[in-house]
Parts: structure tokens; C-alpha cells; sequence
């Protein structure tokens, strides 16, 4: 018994030891892992930032105590050797270089400047004249730190002994102003002069009131005057050259103890996209009244036997309203235009409004997209050309009416949407490009101008432009393979400054004569639906103006020079013009004042 017993117990101690041997986990070996990494990674991070937090204090220790060095050695100088090299005021300290300390580069940058002194008066107020009161040292110091650039500046005034003096110098004032003729801070303006014993080549910004001043700058003629900024357009000096001899801004000069003031204009660059385009084929939704089928819904009107009229005749009510059915095109490249007819006897009127539908919801089109849609239109045609049919795929007319004589109703006789079905492009179309603004004349006292340029669209009819000045561009095409029939915006072309924009040219085959017509009011804005006349003994044709303001005449014309254009709009004064001489394509622009 007492062998069995022994060998009960053996096995009970086998038993034990094989559970107390017993291997870890695959999820505790997880586990253990996902700890370790937690916390050794935090660790790691916290360290890393540390070691960047320790590596960055050391590097603005350094741009701090390498500045204050260059400072110390800036002021130990004689008052008349404080100055830059090709600097106002002139000396031997580099405008930019570049060192290394405790193994970090740093970039230097010094600035020295006279400073005009408001304790006798500034500028041309200043009692003695002398706008170099004293000197100002900016020290500059730039690292990279992971990508980053870290900049230390310390600034320093350097006051001279006795009295002040302009050293032989005078001042170059230049006031920099944008398209608005609004003063233009933070502009880079450079002066430069490589005539003198000394080459001067200084750069500033210009103050919160757009001015720049170079004061003590060295008694000579030829400094050169550059202005630009990121993203903007140049204007400065011209200096006398094979193409343009007689520049309209020459170099300027500085006369001892004189300020020479020069006036600048910049502002920031814009796109134009330019597309050649072929005939539209166009679709249309219109509605004449004759029945309400095409009419959403009304209030206080009458639909019916042509007209829409507010109802209660013969006392009519006072206003009244109607929406359109919508309408969807399946295949659409572009909106074009909607019109109207009216009769509005006095004290009534008529306001239509354009309306995105989605989902039976009609909303009111922004005026963002579409400028004076929320007053409404009274008269003439709508240019819809703006409106994206990607985020505007269904568009509704809808018009209010009213009256203040209760015996009188206005009548909305018909209205429609034109829509563009297809347009086809038209490639590598040659075209010059000339801007408004000029830089001199030649020998021949003709214009040279600040942008001409040729241009061909690719095979797809597209030119993208980057980078253009704003101005007033005259586009005109290479060869008489193609004519004009419409630009929209008309041309010539006003580009405003920080834009991105499409100038649309839709192009025939160039007839022998044509006649293209440009409608506008006396802000250049284009005027859609006027009655543009155009006649002479034997011929008489006539057409309203596009959704960008434009008429083209080619039929049966002749050669000749006694055609009258008669121009009319509503709410417009209008314009008749004899003597219109025909000899080849040409252009007409009729400006309409309003009445």
C-alpha cells in the first residue's frame, strides 16, 4: 500500500510541475508588445521633441549672439562708414552673406537706412530740409530648422555726432500705388545705379502708406527704379534701347540736397483662358401664353390668349406672380440667354427673375452668379453664359407684376431660355495680343507698348495665359481665314487685376465685308437686346444684340461709305451714326447714354 501511495504522489507532483511549466500566450505576447511600444514610444517621442527643443534654442542662441556681434561692430564704426555695399548709404558691410557657428548655416541679411527724424518735421516738412537725420541697422540672421526657416532680427539706431548731413546726397522718394490708385504697402522697390564710382543696388519695402524712401543717395543721374511684388505685375524705369529709344519713365537723378519723387503702379497678376470656338447650335424653351401648360404656378394673374395680365379686371389687383415649368436640357454646353416681351403701360411693370429648380424647389439664382438678379429685369435680354449648367442644370423664368392704377394691368407677352447644344472648337488659331499701356515711342514717334505679344490656340481651340498685367487687351486675328462673329467679354478686352477668366471667341469663315457691332453703356458693360439697325440706299437689315451686347452683319453688303447704324434700348438715349464706311471686316463700338 504503502509503494502505491508513493507513486500517487510522485504523479500528483508531475502533475504540478507540468502546470507551473506552462508556455506564454500568443495574446499575452500581444499584449506585452503593444505595452512595450506605448511606453517606448512614448518615451522615444518625448525625447525627440526634447532634442528639437534643446537643437532650436541653440540655433536662435547663436543667430541671437552673431547678431549682436555684427550690431557691436556695426556701431564701433565712424558714423561715415556705417553703409552696405551698392547700399544707401554706401560701405563695406555685405548685404547678404552667410556663416556658419556650432555647425548651423545661417543666412545674413543687413539692412542700412537713413531715417528721416519726425523731431524736425518729416519729408517736405522738415525744417532743414535734411532728410538723413541718422542711420538704422537691421541685422538679420536665418536658419532652416526641419524645412522651416527661423529668423532672428535686431534692429539698432546710429545717431550721428554733431550736426546732420546728407554727405554730398539727395532722397529718392518712390510712391507705389495699386490699380485703384490706392496705396500699395509691403512692395519691393530696387534702385539701382552701376554709372558712379560706387555701383548702388538697394532694395526696400514700402511702408503702410506705400512709400519707399532712399535717403544720403549719391549725387548722380541713371538710378533705375524697379517695383514688383510675389505675385504681382513690374513697373519702373526704362532704360534707352534699340526698341524702345525714347522711354516714357528714363532713369531718374538725384541732386545734392534734393528729393526726387517717382509714382509707380502694381497689382496682382491675373489668367485669361482663350477659346476658339465655331457657330453654337442652339436649342430653346419658350412659352407665348397661349394656355398655362408651361406655367408652374401663379398668384393674382391671368394666363391665357398670348398675355400674362394680373387678374380682377376691370379693377385689377395691385401685383401678382407666376413661376415657369422648368426646363432640363439632356445635352447642353453652355446656358446662353433668356428674353422677354412686355407691355407696360405707365405706372405698371414687369420684373423677371431667373430660378434654379431641383426637386420641385425653386431657388432664386445668387446675385454672385448672376449680378442684379434679386431686383429682377424690366427689359431686354438675360446673358446666362455665367451660369455653370453643372451646378445649374435646370433653370425656371419666373416674373412679378404690378401696377398703382388699379384700371391698368402690364402684359408679359412671351419669354424663353436659349441654351448652347454644341459648340465646336476651333484649333490653332493665330491671333496678337496688344495692351493699352505704353513704355515710349520709337524713332517714328509711334507707341512702343508694355504687352505685345502673338498667341496661337492648340489643336483644341485652348490658350491658357498666366501671369498678365491688367489692362485693356486688342486681340486681333493673325489672317483673314476667320472673322469675329462675337467676344465674349467684347474687345477690347478689360482684364481686372487678381483674376482668372475666359475670353470665348466664336469664329466663320471671314466674308469679303461684315460689320461686327459692339452695344455698350457708358461703363463699358455690354447691353443685350438693342435694336441694331443697319442701313443705305437699297439696304436695310436689322438684329437685336446678343447676351454680350454684339450684332454681326455680312449679308448683302457692298463696299461703300455712306451706311447708317440707328442703336436703340430701352432706358437708353439712342444712337444713330451716318456715314459708316464699309471697305472690308470691321468693327463698330456704339456707346448708349442712359436716358
Amino acid at each position: 500500500m504503502s509503494q502505491v501511495f508513493y507513486k500517487s504522489k510522485s504523479n500528483q507532483n508531475r502533475i504540478k510541475i507540468r502546470n507551473s511549466s506552462r508556455g506564454i500566450s500568443l495574446i499575452e505576447i500581444i499584449v506585452a508588445s503593444a505595452l512595450i511600444v506605448l511606453v517606448f514610444g512614448g518615451l522615444l517621442g518625448f525625447f525627440r521633441s526634447a532634442i528639437e527643443l534643446v537643437g532650436n534654442a541653440k540655433a536662435r542662441s547663436g543667430a541671437v549672439a552673431l547678431a549682436n556681434e555684427r550690431l557691436e561692430y556695426i556701431r564701433s564704426l565712424p558714423y561715415n562708414s556705417v553703409g552696405t555695399m551698392s547700399g544707401i548709404p554706401s560701405g563695406l558691410i555685405p548685404q547678404n552673406s552667410s556663416t556658419t557657428l556650432n555647425n548651423i548655416a545661417y543666412s545674413e541679411r543687413v539692412l542700412i537706412e537713413y531715417i528721416d527724424s519726425p523731431d524736425d518735421g518729416e519729408g517736405v516738412a522738415d525744417e532743414n530740409a535734411i532728410l538723413a537725420d541718422y542711420k538704422r541697422a537691421k541685422v538679420e540672421y536665418s536658419w532652416d530648422d526641419h524645412g522651416l526657416t527661423k529668423t532672428v532680427t535686431l534692429i539698432s539706431n546710429i545717431v550721428p555726432v554733431g550736426v546732420e548731413s546728407t554727405d554730398g546726397g539727395g532722397t529718392i522718394t518712390v510712391n507705389v500705388f495699386d490699380a485703384l490708385a490706392a496705396p500699395l504697402s509691403g512692395a519691393s522697390v530696387r534702385v539701382y545705379n552701376d554709372t558712379g564710382t560706387t555701383t548702388i543696388d538697394v532694395t526696400k519695402s514700402t511702408n503702410a502708406s506705400g512709400v519707399a524712401q532712399f535717403a544720403g543717395a549719391p549725387a548722380a543721374a541713371n538710378y533705375q527704379i524697379t517695383v514688383t511684388g510675389t505675385g504681382m505685375s513690374t513697373d519702373g524705369t526704362q532704360v534707352t534701347s534699340a526698341g524702345n529709344p525714347n522711354p516714357s519713365t528714363p532713369p531718374v537723378a538725384v541732386i545734392e540736397g534734393a528729393v526726387s519723387t517717382m509714382n509707380f503702379q502694381i497689382d496682382t497678376l491675373s489668367d485669361l483662358a482663350v477659346q476658339t470656338v465655331g457657330l453654337p447650335t442652339t436649342e430653346s424653351f419658350s412659352d407665348t401664353f397661349t394656355d398655362s401648360s408651361l406655367v408652374n404656378t401663379t398668384t393674382n394673374v391671368a394666363v391665357g390668349g398670348g398675355a400674362v395680365v394680373l387678374s380682377g379686371a376691370p379693377a385689377y389687383v395691385s401685383s401678382g406672380s407666376l413661376n415657369g415649368t422648368s426646363t432640363t436640357p439632356s445635352i447642353i454646353t453652355n446656358w446662353d440667354s433668356a428674353s422677354f416681351g412686355v407691355d407696360t403701360p405707365p405706372n405698371t411693370g414687369v420684373l423677371v427673375q431667373i430660378y434654379s429648380v431641383a426637386g420641385g424647389t425653386y431657388t432664386l439664382v445668387p446675385d454672385s452668379a448672376l449680378p442684379g438678379n434679386s431686383t429682377g429685369f424690366a427689359t431686354g435680354t438675360i446673358a446666362l453664359s455665367a451660369l455653370d449648367p453643372v451646378s445649374y442644370p435646370s433653370l425656371a423664368l419666373g416674373a412679378e407684376l404690378s401696377t398703382s392704377d388699379a384700371s391698368s394691368t402690364p402684359s408679359l407677352l412671351d419669354w424663353n431660355i436659349d441654351y448652347v447644344v454644341s459648340e465646336p472648337p476651333i484649333g490653332s488659331v493665330g491671333f496678337s495680343l496688344l495692351g493699352a499701356k505704353t513704355i515710349g515711342t520709337n524713332a517714328s514717334g509711334t507707341p512702343v507698348y508694355k504687352y505685345d505679344a502673338s498667341h496661337s490656340t492648340d489643336g483644341g481651340g485652348d490658350l491658357a495665359l498666366s501671369g498678365l498685367e491688367w489692362d485693356s487687351y486688342t486681340l486681333s486675328l493673325s489672317d483673314g481665314t476667320y472673322a469675329i462673329v462675337e467676344a465674349c467679354s467684347p474687345l477690347p478686352y478689360r482684364l481686372d487685376p487678381g483674376v482668372s477668366e475666359t475670353l470665348k471667341l466664336t469664329l466663320a469663315s471671314a466674308p469679303s465685308l461684315s460689320l461686327h457691332v459692339y452695344v455698350q453703356d457708358a461703363a463699358g458693360n455690354s447691353i443685350a437686346g438693342a435694336t441694331v439697325a443697319l442701313s443705305r440706299t437699297g439696304f436695310s437689315d436689322s438684329d437685336s444684340s446678343s447676351a454680350c451686347g454684339q450684332v454681326f452683319f455680312e449679308d448683302s453688303l457692298v463696299s461703300a461709305s455712306d451706311y447708317a447704324l440707328d442703336v436703340s434700348a430701352p432706358g437708353y438715349e439712342s444712337n444713330n451714326e451716318s456715314g459708316v464706311s464699309l471697305t472690308g471686316n470691321e468693327t463698330l463700338i456704339v456707346t448708349l447714354s442712359a436716358s
